[in-house]
This record gives structure tokens, sequence and C-alpha cells, in this order.
């Protein structure tokens, strides 16, 4: 590509209590062999000393970006927080990494590369990412999500086929299509590059929601398409102050509540026994695996506003009925 001609990468760091990480995170994209890059960081009201380690970056960061903005303030959530670099974003593409991640030198070459013959039904490219522990060693996870110095037949290396291994469908022919997406998140955002004015179109980051990439991969998914870029670009880093660790409750909660949200949608694309089967099922899971006690549940699940979820027999034996359904249907 010539290098003067080459479009401007934003990309965004948010910033929350990885004090230990974080410069790791910023120095990978010092790294990056794509020259073009404007690099925002946003610390979101860390309790640690991640502000201090930031400091110590910025003189490099200057010298190194076409623009470099570092942010210190108060928390607002993180959905928040990518929307003020959204609107910060004067890049044609943006890359998105979270404080405890990393991403490899070609990463960025290698997806604008991929994007920049495509039109405007293309919204962004993922590459693969792989797993590390605290140490940015390889590390390989199971199905609970525990993690394992040595890879065997039931751990997984990389992101996409951990998060992919329950799906019917196989990824890399309709990867990021929304019915693939319906079933639960699988896309890794380390990983992505995407089109700064689709993200825009869809309306960024929805305040309050902790669950901002799958909600963003939904929104983008109804109109547009993904490229699937079959090399590893990230590394996400598993550690015990991960959210799927420390946010469990939460993240439940906010699964079937995204879900109910997407009910509408579905319904109006023929798309309502599939909404059923990942509905279903996700809460299937949250009430037999799930760590609140039933009652509980139960009691909270009338914000759901889904009168057809209850009676809780009828529930149970359409949520057993889906998860057989997909067991049988893989044989």
């Amino acid at each position: 590509m010539d290098q003067d001609k080459l479009p401007l990468i934003t990309t965004v760091i948010p910033v929350y209590n990885h004090e230990t990480y974080v410069i790791e995170s910023i120095r990978s994209v010092i790294g990056q062999s794509y020259p073009k890059i404007e690099l925002i960081v946003i610390n979101d009201g860390s309790k640690d000393s991640s502000h201090e380690m930031v400091l110590t970056l910025v003189e490099e960061c200057r010298q190194r970006f076409v623009r470099f903005e570092y942010i210190n303030r108060e928390n607002r959530g993180l959905s928040t927080t990518l929307n003020q670099a959204l609107a910060m974003a004067r890049g044609k593409y943006l890359g998105l990494l979270a404080s405890d991640d990393m991403i490899l030198s070609d990463k960025l070459r290698c997806l604008v590369e991929a994007l920049e013959p495509t039109d405007d039904s293309c919204a962004g490219a993922f590459g693969k990412a792989s797993f590390i522990d605290e140490q940015g060693r390889a590390t390989y996870l199971d199905a609970k999500g525990n993690a394992h110095d040595q890879q065997s037949d039931e751990t997984y290396a990389d992101f996409l086929d951990l998060y992919t291994r329950e799906q019917t469908v196989d990824y890399k022919t309709h990867f990021g299509n929304y019915l693939t997406l319906l079933g639960g998140n699988y896309l890794p955002a380390m990983s992505s590059l995407l089109k700064t004015a689709t993200v825009r179109e869809v309306g960024g980051w929805t305040a309050g929601n902790v669950l901002e990439d799958w909600e963003m991969w939904l929104k983008l998914s109804k109109h547009h398409n993904f490229l699937f870029i079959d090399k590893t670009v990230a590394h996400y880093r598993v550690h015990g102050k991960n959210a799927s660790f420390t946010m469990k409750p939460q993240l439940e909660h906010a699964t079937l509540m995204l879900l109910a949200r997407e009910r509408e949608y579905c319904a109006r694309n023929g798309l309502e026994r599939a909404w059923q089967d990942s509905f279903y099922n996700v809460l299937y899971r949250i009430v037999r695996f799930g760590d609140v006690p039933i009652k509980d549940r139960l009691r909270e699940f009338h914000y759901l506003q889904l009168p057809d979820v209850f009676p809780f027999i009828s529930f149970l034996a359409r949520a057993r009925c889906a998860t057989f359904m997909r067991k049988w249907s893989r044989r």
C-alpha cells in the first residue's frame, strides 16, 4: 500500500484497574508495523496505579503516533468510555483493545489490507486471538473456562474455537452473521478492526450495558457482514480479574436482558424459533447451574416482561427440549 495514502486507524484502550498489564497493552500498539495510528487511552476511574503506569509512556506515545490522547477521569463505565472515544476518533478504522490484552505486531496492517477493497456492506474484520496467562505465556481453557498449562483434547488455545464449540454451523463459513451471534458471542474484540463510520451509524454502545461487545456485533450484523482472517493477531489474557469471573451474576442477567431486546427483531424477520432456542438455553443454564438460588432468579425474571416464559414447568420442558435437539442434531 502507498504509504502516503494509508488510512488512519484509531486504536482505543479503555483502562480500568490493570496496573499490571496496561504497559504491555500500550506497548503492543506502539510496536505495530502499521505506521498511521492515533491512540486514545481513557482511564475510567481506576483505583490502582494504572494512571501512573500510563504516564510513564506518554512521551513515547506522542513520538510514535500521529495523534495521542490520554484522559484520566472518574468512573463512568465501559460503554460510556467507548462512546467518548468514538466521538474523538478521526480514523477511518477503529481498533478496540482492553488494557489487559495485547495485539501482535502486524495485526493492524493485516486487517486494514483486507478491509480496504471492501464496500459498505462490510463492517469490519476479525483475526484469531490466542489465550495467555498473567505472565504472557500460552494457556489453554476448557469448556468451563478453567486454564491449563498443557493443551489436550478437552482444552482450547483460541478464543473462536472455545466460544464456537457448541455452534451447529461452521463459523468460518457463516462468520459473524446475526443468526450465529444470536446463539452467543464468539467474536474477540481485541482481534477486530471496524469501520468507524459504520459503528457511528448504529449509534455506538448502550450506556450501562455490560455486554458491550456482543451487543455491538449484533447491531452491526443486522445489516452488514464481517471478514474472517484465519491468522492469530491478538492475545486474550486470562487472569482472576476477568469480568467472566468477577461479574458472573451481572453478565447472566445482562445476557437475558440483551436477548429479550432482540426478540422483536427476530419476530419481524422470521427468527422466532432461533430466538426461543437461544433464550431458553441461556435461561436453563442459569437456573440449573447458576450460583443464585432458583427462587431469587425467578423473582428477577419478571423484569423481562415475557409472559410465555412461565409457568416454570413449561419453561423447563421447552429448555430441556431445545438442549436435547441441539445435541441430537450434532450427532
